[in-house]
């Protein structure tokens, strides 16, 4: 389900609740609706929103630890497929065909992984202008390691 739905139907449903218990406050016996028995209710609400509140807080912060590992294992592994080309680069035109195929592979896998496309905006692709830049420049003052 969409976000904004779920959004919807949980406001519907609240809001359903609450007309529900008003329209049953007007039914409950006195001793029912007394001061204690209010407090207790309250402290009830408060109890289960505090708990509500930890485990949404423990689920946000396992999700954004997976995420921040899968994105350090993505940014890796794109650094060593680099590193790998420019090496092959810096070897000659007779390492041109590996390069073709490690090109065609890791495009295959992107659209694999990712079958609708990279969404990119003006700054990345500034930023990925730079950086394309800024390593060729570095690449070309490295030799090779033989």
């Amino acid at each position: 389900m969409r976000p904004v739905i779920i959004g919807l139907l949980v406001f519907a449903l609240t809001s359903g609740g609450f007309l529900a218990a008003m329209l049953l406050s007007a039914a409950l016996p006195e001793h029912h609706l007394s001061k204690d028995s209010r407090e207790t209710a309250k402290l009830g609400v408060g109890l289960m929103a505090t708990l509500t509140a930890l485990v949404l807080g423990l689920v946000i912060a396992s999700v954004k630890s997976s995420f921040d590992d899968l994105s350090t294992a993505v940014k890796h592994t794109a650094a060593e497929i680099l590193t790998l080309d420019r090496t092959l680069a810096r070897y000659g035109p007779e390492t041109q065909e590996i390069r073709e195929q490690l090109k065609s592979v890791v495009r295959q896998r992107l659209e694999k992984t990712w079958p609708q496309g990279p969404s990119l905006n003006s700054s990345s692709i500034s930023s990925i202008a730079c950086r394309r830049k800024m390593t060729t420049s570095v690449g070309s003052r490295l030799k090779p390691w033989i």
